[in-house]
């Protein structure tokens, strides 16, 4: 992970932190892991994360995103640096949601497993998709 002092670097921050998770597919598609699993799973993540960043980076602040693009499929954490007012810039509209589970849940009924997603390009706009989005704050 890459952490900067520098309010302007926040995107390539977040870039640069930005992780995939797309092994755990075939597993959600066969019904082999439960939603509950799956969120145990990101969970801890969550939690190491947090428990590193309190060991190495006392008295900064970050923040834990998590997504799921159900377009290429793949689950997406990121984590950054948190200035107040500053957030990930999605270009398309975000729906936030407290729960790891709704945005997993959301991940689950929505992914394109088989490849068939059927849009049609030239009608498409980033303001027709909605990304729902969980965000925690994590004080160190």
């Amino acid at each position: 992970m890459l952490f900067s002092n520098d309010k302007k670097q926040y995107n390539a921050e977040a870039r640069h932190n930005l992780y995939t998770i797309q092994k755990l597919n075939k597993p959600i598609r066969t019904n082999r892991i439960s939603l509950n699993e799956l969120e145990q799973t990101i969970s801890f993540i969550e939690d190491s994360w947090s428990r590193y960043l309190s060991e190495h980076y006392q008295g900064k602040s970050f923040v834990f995103y998590l997504w799921g693009d159900y377009q290429i499929p793949t689950i997406r954490l990121s984590i950054v640096s948190f200035y107040e007012g500053v957030k990930l810039s999605f270009e398309c509209v975000v729906e936030k949601l407290n729960e790891i589970g709704k945005v997993l849940s959301l991940y689950i009924d929505k992914a394109d497993f088989d490849g068939s997603l059927e849009s049609d390009i030239d009608d498409y706009t980033l303001d027709d998709y909605t990304l729902s989005v969980y965000s925690k704050k994590i004080i160190t």
